[in-house]
């Protein structure tokens, strides 16, 4: 198959204005010329991706499948002729990072600054969302790699441990568990519990806690943000449990922070790259930098 870049920005382009004069006006082509660009795509591909009539174009089924193929597909390659000239000039690299919030706050930074000053020519762009969020930027080659929760799926991501995250409950200074030193998880069972809204990474690592144990937690309410749980806790509301990265957002005066008495379980925090995906040799070196920083970091 020998598709053109020049036959998938016609076809963006044409998706979106639904209609070939004024779609050959703005890619600077005469009609003929646009419309035998698209009818090339088609051949080439092997169905149609368009519905036409006589006073508009629609994209069919195919071709709303076939959308985020090629908007992939021009995505990967303007990242590697900008990469590429941004080389022969002698200009600056650009690496996207996709991380959880909770990795960026808590020991990012330190790893960005040490970075910095070794490679000052690399720019590293960051963007910090959910840890699924975070695969799908992989997938969508909107991040070069990610830094997230759980080991993704084998057969589409590499992925390198970096290093685990402990559990540690949450409960307000007057709670009565905030006399113990340690705690066990069937001692949260009778209380009111916060907990992280299903399909988050501490959610899911919750919940499996809780089928380990045979134990369940008296749900008082969800909440997806560390800042509404603190403002919970420290009114009482409630106890939680959350982990060593996000306590930077616990440090109230009225909050105290008790280890578990033996929890198997920790949050494995990874490293993940998509399989068969090229990395320009900026992106590569900071990942060989980020797996050395990590060798020497544990969260509380």
């Amino acid at each position: 198959m020998n598709l053109s870049i020049k036959q998938l920005r016609a076809f963006l382009i044409l998706s979106e204005v639904d209609n070939f004069t004024r779609a050959a006006k703005k890619f600077n082509l005469s009609q003929p010329a646009f419309s035998a660009l698209i009818a090339g795509l088609e051949e080439e591909i092997g169905y149609r991706l368009f519905d036409r009539d006589t006073r508009r174009v629609q994209l069919n089924a195919n071709g709303i499948h076939f959308i985020d193929l090629a908007r992939r597909l021009v995505q990967n390659h303007d990242d590697a002729v900008n990469e590429i000239t941004a080389r022969a000039a002698g200009g600056n690299s650009t690496v996207t990072l996709a991380i959880l919030p909770s990795l960026a706050v808590e020991w990012l930074p330190e790893v960005l600054v040490r970075h910095s000053l070794l490679h000052p020519d690399t720019r590293v762009d960051l963007l910090d969302t959910q840890w699924d969020r975070c695969l799908k930027a992989l997938l969508d080659s909107r991040a070069d790699l990610a830094l997230t929760a759980g080991q993704p799926m084998a057969n589409i991501f590499n992925s390198t441990l970096l290093f685990s995250d402990k559990f540690y409950l949450l409960c307000h200074r007057n709670h009565p568990l905030a006399r113990l030193d340690r705690v066990d998880l069937s001692d949260i069972g009778r209380f009111p519990f916060i907990g992280f809204s299903p399909g988050t990474s501490i959610r899911q690592y919750t919940d499996t806690l809780c089928e380990m144990v045979g134990e369940s937690f008296n749900y008082q309410q969800q909440v997806r943000q560390l800042t509404t749980m603190m403002g919970l806790i420290a009114a009482n509301y409630g106890v939680s449990i959350t982990t060593g990265l996000t306590l930077f957002q616990f440090r109230h005066k009225d909050i105290v922070i008790i280890p578990f008495r033996d929890l198997a379980l920790e949050r494995a925090i990874y490293l993940v790259t998509l399989k068969g995906r090229h990395l320009s040799p900026c992106a590569q070196e900071f990942i060989d930098f980020i797996v050395l920083q990590a060798q020497d970091f544990q969260p509380r």
